[in-house]
């Protein structure tokens, strides 16, 4: 598989969250997940997930929020 992606389950170990917290974030954020044929796990782009982790302004924290 290509290392550009990540399974739910590894993002989350990552990250230091809980898989369902991934699974939030891809609802919230509205993340786009990927298949490979035959294979029945759900990836994110590694991209995607560093996205996830840099920091948001507080203003803009506060914007998101309400």
């Amino acid at each position: 598989m290509d290392e550009s992606y990540l399974s739910v389950d590894a993002a989350a170990t990552e990250m230091g969250v809980n898989r369902v917290t991934v699974w939030k974030w891809i609802r919230q954020y509205e993340l786009p997940t990927f298949r490979f044929l035959g294979d029945r796990k759900t990836y994110l782009r590694r991209d995607d997930v560093k996205r996830l982790r840099e920091p948001i302004p507080v203003g803009e924290a506060k914007k998101v929020a309400a």
